[in-house]
């Protein structure tokens, strides 16, 4: 994202995920003080894809609390699972590219734990 809704200092995209992840994310954020900005992905919010942006400055203390909302959300992911080391542009299945995000992989249709992002 190059700016924050008409002209704002630019944003770096931290998370696309379901309402709830957000929600959760974006509560912890404002907890901590990282200024973000939650914002619907594609036209229909239905689909529940949202993502959370951050100014750069603020984006390694917001991966950080994004790890963590991570682990309280699934507690069975290993500790030292980083979701920032995740390349969320390839389908973990096929490696084929996959659309910031989409909810599964376009060519062999895999479901995407949160969207990617």
């Amino acid at each position: 994202m190059s700016d924050s809704e008409g002209g704002g200092p630019p944003l770096e995209l931290l998370r696309s995920a379901t309402f709830d992840w957000t929600n959760t994310l974006s509560a912890r954020l404002e907890q901590e003080g990282v200024p973000h900005q939650v914002l619907a992905v594609g036209a229909r919010t239905s689909d529940g894809l949202w993502a959370v942006y951050v100014p750069p400055e603020e984006l390694e203390l917001a991966r950080e609390i994004d790890r963590e909302v991570m682990h309280e959300l699934f507690p069975d992911l290993p500790e030292d699972y980083d979701p920032a080391a995740l390349d969320t542009s390839r389908c973990p299945a096929c490696q084929e590219p996959v659309p910031e995000g989409a909810a599964s992989c376009p060519e062999c249709g895999l479901a995407l734990l949160e969207g990617n992002g």
